[in-house]
This record gives C-alpha cells, sequence and structure tokens, in this order.
C-alpha cells in the first residue's frame, strides 16, 4: 500500500451518489448496502403485513378479531366528516348519486360513533337538566344516571336494527333491471343501479342523528310548543337529508312509497320519544283542596215526659 500524501489528501474524488434509471429521471441512492442488509427479517415482515401483501390496503384480509380488519371503517379524514354531518343536515345537498359514489366507495364509523356517543351523553346530561328545571324548588332532586343507560339503548338499537330492516326490505322487494336500457342506464347515473350495503346505511343513519344533538339542548326550554316545534324542525330535516340521499335505491323497491313512510315514521318517533320521555313536563293538575268538615257535636234532648202516677 502506498503512503498517502498531502496532494492525496487535498484531491477531489468523485463518488456515484447518484444513480440513473433506465428512464429520464435521476434517484439519489441514499441507503447504503450496511443500512440495508441491517434490516431484520422480521422487522421486513412487520412492514409487509401493514403495508399489506402484493400492494392491497392494510387489513384487507386481516381476520375479523383482529384490528386491523376495523382500521378501514376509521380511515377518514376530517374534511369528509364535516362534510357528510352537512349533507346529513342539509336537505338537497346531497346529489343523486351520493349514495353510490360517496358512501358506499367509503362507508366510515369513525363519524357514526362519536355522533352516537355524543348524542347519548349529551340526552342524559340535557334530560337531567331539564328534571332539574322542572323540580325547581325541590331540595331532594337528585341526578337520574340512568338516562345514560336508556338513550344509549335507545340510540344503538335505533341506529343498528332501522338500517338493518330497511337493507332487508331492500334486497327483498327490490325489482330487476328494467328492459329498457335508457331507463336502466338512468338509473345506474342515480346510484340505484344495486341495493346499498348494510354498512353504508349504518353510516348514513348515524349521521342522521347528528342534528339531534344540538336539538337536544334546545329541548331543556320548558315551553311545551318550543319543544314541539323543535321535534317538527329536527325530523323534517334529518329525514328529508336522509330520504335524499336514500331514494335511489328506495326507487327500485316495489314498496316505495311504504318505505319512505316507514322512514318518516321511524325518524318522527325517535324524536318525540326523546322529547316526551327525557325533557318533556307532565301536565300535572294542582290537588283540589277538599273543605274540612268540622264535627257537630249534636245534643239529644230527652223530651219524653215521665208518666203520672195514678
Amino acid at each position: 500500500m502506498e503512503p498517502t500524501t498531502a496532494d492525496d489528501l487535498l484531491s477531489f474524488k468523485e463518488f456515484p451518489l447518484i444513480q440513473e434509471t433506465s428512464g429520464s429521471s435521476a434517484q439519489i441512492n441514499i441507503n447504503s448496502p450496511q443500512r440495508s442488509a441491517s434490516i431484520s427479517p422480521s422487522r421486513q415482515q412487520d412492514e409487509g403485513t401493514a403495508s399489506g401483501q402484493d400492494g392491497q390496503p392494510a387489513g384487507k384480509g386481516a381476520s375479523i378479531f383482529s384490528f386491523e380488519y376495523y382500521q378501514k371503517f376509521f380511515d377518514v379524514d376530517t374534511m369528509t366528516v364535516v362534510d357528510r354531518i352537512a349533507t346529513a343536515m342539509i336537505p338537497k345537498r346531497a346529489p343523486p348519486n351520493y349514495l353510490e359514489l360517496n358512501i358506499a366507495t367509503n362507508p366510515d364509523m369513525y363519524g357514526p360513533v362519536w355522533i352516537v356517543l355524543t348524542l347519548i351523553f349529551t340526552i342524559a346530561i340535557s334530560g337531567n337538566m331539564a328534571s332539574y328545571l322542572q323540580n325547581t324548588g325541590n331540595h331532594h332532586w337528585r341526578y337520574n344516571f340512568h338516562l345514560v343507560s336508556y338513550s344509549a339503548t335507545a340510540i344503538i338499537l335505533y341506529t343498528v336494527l332501522v338500517p338493518s330492516a330497511l337493507w332487508g326490505i331492500l334486497k327483498w322487494s327490490s325489482r330487476p333491471h328494467e328492459l329498457d336500457i335508457e331507463d336502466s342506464n338512468d338509473e345506474e347515473t342515480a346510484g340505484g343501479s344495486r341495493s346499498p350495503s348494510l354498512l353504508s346505511l349504518i353510516c348514513v343513519y348515524g349521521y342522521s342523528l347528528a342534528i339531534y344533538i344540538p336539538v337536544s339542548v334546545l329541548w331543556t326550554v320548558q315551553v311545551s310548543l318550543i319543544q314541539w316545534l323543535l321535534v317538527i324542525t329536527g325530523v323534517f330535516l334529518s329525514s328529508f337529508a336522509l330520504l335524499t340521499v336514500l331514494i335511489p335505491a328506495i326507487k327500485r323497491s316495489k314498496y316505495s312509497l311504504f318505505i319512505v313512510l316507514a322512514i318518516e315514521l321511524a325518524h318522527f318517533a325517535l324524536a318525540a320519544g326523546f322529547m316526551l320521555y327525557f325533557f318533556h313536563a307532565p301536565d300535572t293538575e294542582p290537588p283540589v283542596e277538599t273543605p274540612m268538615h268540622k264535627p257537630i257535636a249534636s245534643v239529644v234532648v230527652n223530651t219524653t215526659m215521665p208518666a203520672k202516677q195514678m
């Protein structure tokens, strides 16, 4: 080996930092062979599991009992959740193919889960506030913790059972495709080419309950007329927006009119049940004061005269 001189130390040398590919672009090789070889096989296996096999997203082939399976249902950004909440509260905001192109392609559970949980505690807290206002002056009033379980049972059953029933009815009563090609193309354009999935219906119904969060706070106002106006307003906005999203799929059913009426009645029953059970003060008549009868002392006078002795 030749000794290193001062000229060799001060001279510049070229190193192959840039590796040209077969195309016109260049790529910088930042991973040295030593660094690439230092990655353990277990780490490579973990990265392959996280990214999915064959380029598939995570949770594609995962078991139903693993967290990776449910990860795809919560893979949604904030703007999408805000847009779906606004669509569930504002009628005619959704386009005709909203269910097919926006919900069916990515039905999330993130928004519905948070909306349901928020509504449960909002109704329980607001219901106790309404009870406190109804019992003003009663020093023996206590917080009713059972309202949390009552509201949770009603909301969760409604969010799961009603979409499940609707999904079964749409599957059973859907008409076959029309023979007219033009009408068939119109149905596919409107998003009615096939029945919506159960997950899509649960997602839509979960978002439809968002309007009852501010309404439940306003229900604490102990005026019966205002409470019923809030019920009508909430039902109208929420059910109208819900039908705007679902109407392309409902049109394919043989019983579309009855399905629309059933959706409206179920939404009204839910809102009216919330208001009457948790917030409405019962109309109690004031107790009628019965007059106190004073005991009257009766004096019996013996008017019989003693018989005269003969």
